[in-house]
C-alpha cells in the first residue's frame, strides 16, 4: 500500500507555477525564474510621462500542466487612457489536452465578458471602452488547463479624450473668463483731470 501511494505521489504532475508578466519579461510568480511559454510585448516599448499616443500589446501563455492557473500581466500607463482587447483560446479537441477554459479575465479587478462557441472549444474574453488610470494596471487571466492549453490576445489603449459635455463646459468657462477680463479692463479706465 505504501508503494502504491509513493508511485501516485511521485507520478503526479507538478502543480502549475503561476506567471507574472511585465512588458518584455515573464517569470514564475514569486521567483526570478523565466516563464518559457509566456509573453507580453508592448508597443511602443519605452514611453515617458509626456507620451499621449496609442499603446498596443500582445500577451499569451501555454499552460503545460493540468489544473487551475492564474497569470498576471502588469503594465504602466503614462496618462489616463481608454482601452480594450480580447484574449482567445482554441482547443484542437474538446476536453482534449489542448483544451483550456477561462474562469475569469479581470482588468484592474473588473471582469471581462466571456463567450464560447463550439460547446466551449473556442473561448474569448473581451472588453472595450475600459477606463484605465495613469500608473499601474493589470490583466489577470484565471482558468483551467487540461495539460497543454494555450491562449493569446491583444490589447490597445489611447489617452482619454474629454467628452463633448466636458469640452462645452471648458469653452463656456474660457468665454466667461474672457468676458470677465474684458469687463475688468473697461472698469479700470480712470481719468484724472
Amino acid at each position: 500500500m505504501m508503494a502504491s501511494l509513493a508511485v501516485t505521489v511521485l507520478g503526479a504532475p507538478a502543480a502549475y507555477a503561476n506567471v507574472t508578466c511585465e512588458p518584455g519579461s515573464c517569470v514564475i510568480t514569486g521567483t526570478n525564474t523565466i516563464a518559457p511559454n509566456a509573453s507580453f510585448n508592448v508597443t511602443p516599448s519605452n514611453v515617458g510621462p509626456s507620451y499621449r499616443g496609442p499603446i498596443s500589446a500582445t500577451l499569451g501563455n501555454t499552460v503545460t500542466t493540468k489544473g487551475a492557473f492564474t497569470d498576471t500581466f502588469n503594465f504602466l500607463l503614462p496618462a489616463n487612457s481608454v482601452g480594450g482587447g480580447s484574449i482567445t483560446t482554441i482547443a484542437a479537441k474538446l476536453k482534449g489536452a489542448t483544451d483550456l477554459d477561462f474562469t475569469s479575465v479581470l482588468i484592474n479587478g473588473v471582469a471581462a465578458t466571456l463567450t464560447s462557441v463550439g460547446k466551449g472549444a473556442v473561448e474569448t474574453a473581451f472588453s472595450y471602452d475600459v477606463l484605465l488610470p495613469s500608473g499601474p494596471n493589470s490583466i489577470v487571466v484565471n482558468g483551467f488547463s487540461r495539460g497543454n492549453g494555450s491562449y493569446g490576445g491583444a490589447i490597445a489603449a489611447i489617452t482619454a479624450v474629454p467628452e463633448m459635455a466636458t469640452w462645452g463646459m471648458m469653452i463656456f468657462g474660457f468665454m466667461g473668463m474672457g468676458a470677465a477680463m474684458r469687463y475688468r479692463r473697461k472698469s479700470t479706465n480712470v481719468a484724472f483731470a
